[in-house]
């Protein structure tokens, strides 16, 4: 390859380059996605809310000069190693910050303890088990002891899977009313939260487990100390994927034949649930004027549009 003007370490650069940044591209909306369902199921404003801006942008910002924690084994220049190591690890600040200001939304909140909400908080769990495996993996010591094992699968999928599926179900139980004018089955939501979140934990924190033993990705067998992990893993992987057995027939079914849902089900303050469920055509009869901060859960004078307060349907129970 290298005869023929190809560089495999730079095809390595060019790809990583893309390839870290897209996956904060997957994350940040998940981010928005968690902390818009804990304010209004906490019925409390997002704690620090500029600063979990500033957060987000550091990380657009810092997400591009990231890369080459992939590299540290790939024989990149060792001089590259510490300053790539230090903005890894700075990047894990901005993500700390929303992760606080998650913790502060829900403390001393009026907590609406309803599928979307599990969903919210499961994110909050799981995505602190994937920020801080994802420490040793930015330090070059342990990075080289991990390199290309499971335990780097598990903390992509804690990120992935924990971070952004997990505010994906959230946001599609939260937003189900609004665009099918339905009510899903709530008591299918929890059945369907439990299931995926232990299943999801058994799998990948087993996954950890034969990690930090050396089990390698990408092979098709492995030593017989490992088989009891390995084991473990595929069972629960395929417990995992049955969980959204019960999630496909709730959406389906209450699609068809669910509860009429009212405009504002969750008592939520934001624009969207101010019109019908599903909203009309152009969404208002008329452009609506927003008057206060829709997220001042509790702040006098607050969020209202013209002059009907924000949710002011109910708290959803």
């Amino acid at each position: 390859m290298t005869e023929q003007g190809g560089n495999a370490l730079l095809y390595e650069h060019i790809f990583w380059f893309y390839s870290h940044p897209a996956v904060y591209i997957m994350i940040l909306p998940a981010f928005g996605i968690e902390l818009e369902i804990l304010s209004h199921f906490s019925r409390k404003p997002v704690f620090a809310y500029k600063l979990v801006v500033g957060a987000l942008l550091s990380i657009v910002a810092l997400s591009a000069v990231v890369w080459a924690h992939h590299l540290f084994t790939s024989g990149m220049a060792d001089f590259l190693h510490i300053p790539f190591m230090v903005v890894t690890e700075i990047i894990s600040i901005p993500s700390g910050v929303i992760f606080l200001s998650a913790l502060g939304t829900i403390w001393l909140g009026k907590l609406l303890l309803k599928t979307p909400m599990f969903f919210a908080l499961g994110v909050i769990f799981n995505f602190l088990i994937g920020g801080l495996t994802g420490i040793f993996l930015a330090d070059v010591a342990t990075d080289i002891q991990l390199q290309d094992t499971y335990f780097v699968v598990a903390h992509f999928h804690y990120t992935m899977v924990g971070g952004e599926i997990f505010a994906l179900m959230g946001a599609i139980y939260y937003w189900f009313p609004k665009m099918t004018g339905r009510m899903y089955n709530e008591r299918l939501g929890r059945i369907h939260f439990v299931w995926m979140m232990v299943m999801y934990n058994v799998t990948f924190l087993a996954m950890f487990w034969v990690g930090i033993q050396g089990m390698n990705r990408r092979i098709a067998d492995y030593p017989e100390d490992m088989v009891t992990g390995n084991v473990i893993v595929s069972v629960a992987a395929f417990l995992l994927a049955a969980s959204f057995i019960p999630f496909v027939y709730n959406m389906v079914t209450s699609w068809k034949r669910g509860p009429v849902a009212p405009a504002n089900p969750w008592g939520a303050r934001t624009l969207e649930w101010e019109t019908t469920s599903p909203p009309p055509l152009e969404n208002f009869e008329s452009p609506p004027v927003v008057v206060g901060d829709p997220y001042g859960y509790g702040e006098p004078g607050s969020g209202h549009i013209g002059s009907q307060p924000l949710g002011a349907e109910g708290d959803g129970d």
